[in-house]
């Protein structure tokens, strides 16, 4: 069965569903077939469950990051009697963080959120690093590895929104910003531990994962580029 509020399926045994509330009365009161049911391209969630289960969500992320956070810290200073290393382990959930609360609290379009996203982190990042070291690695480190996996995000929205068949074609533009976050990535430490642009282990990463969204653009092309992602792969 399948509630016909919002699509999800249905225990035989429910009185109420489990996603959006609503109250299932019977079999042919609550529930629509198993084709309209997957026909549908949006499933609609109310405002107010939204909105709880981003803050159930967001309180879950609080929580773990918290703790790790504290025992980093706790580990750290005992086994180097101060702060060194958790340093950046606690600049990284900071950002999960910042980014979580961003997403978790504002309503806006997916390219401000993560827009947001970067601005909170980075005042934080900058934060942190003005008390543990004195503006160090923020502005050379931090800061710019942030801005580069945010600016591929919003590109990989941008191209999965254009897209007109999105299919196996996303996975491959996926792999495609994961090649160009790791070339940016080495760049930047590299040149942030010795003043040197210098790329060694990120050319072979995109190096192996070329053929893998060339082959994966193929199997797009060759299915005639109307086969949608969740049909490919029965999701």
């Amino acid at each position: 069965m399948y509630c016909k509020n919002c699509g999800v399926e249905l225990e035989d045994d429910m009185p109420v569903c489990p996603l959006c509330g609503k109250p299932v009365n019977g079999p042919h009161d609550a529930v629509q077939s198993h084709a309209s049911a997957f026909d549908k391209q949006e499933i609609y969630l109310p405002p107010s469950v939204s909105r709880k289960r981003k803050k159930f969500t967001w309180e879950i992320v609080s929580l773990a990051l918290g703790s790790g956070i504290v025992a980093a810290f706790i580990v750290d200073f005992i086994i180097s009697h101060g702060i060194t290393w958790s340093e950046y382990t606690t600049g990284i959930g900071v950002v999960i963080f910042c980014y979580v609360s961003v997403f978790a609290f504002w309503n806006k379009d997916a390219v401000l959120e993560i827009a947001g996203g970067f601005i909170l982190s980075g005042i934080f990042l900058f934060i942190l690093d003005i008390i543990t070291s004195g503006v160090n690695w923020a502005f050379r480190l931090a800061i710019p590895l942030l801005l580069c996996l945010s600016v591929i995000a919003v590109l990989y929205i941008m191209v999965v929104r254009s897209a007109r068949y999105k299919g196996i074609n996303l996975i491959a533009y996926a792999f495609l910003g994961a090649a160009l976050l790791c070339l940016c990535t080495e760049a930047i430490i590299s040149h942030f531990r010795s003043e040197i642009w210098r790329l060694s282990w990120s050319v072979i990463v995109s190096a192996c994962l070329a053929p893998v969204v060339m082959v994966l653009l193929f199997i797009h092309f060759r299915l005639k580029k109307g086969r949608d992602l969740e049909r490919a792969f029965h999701i």
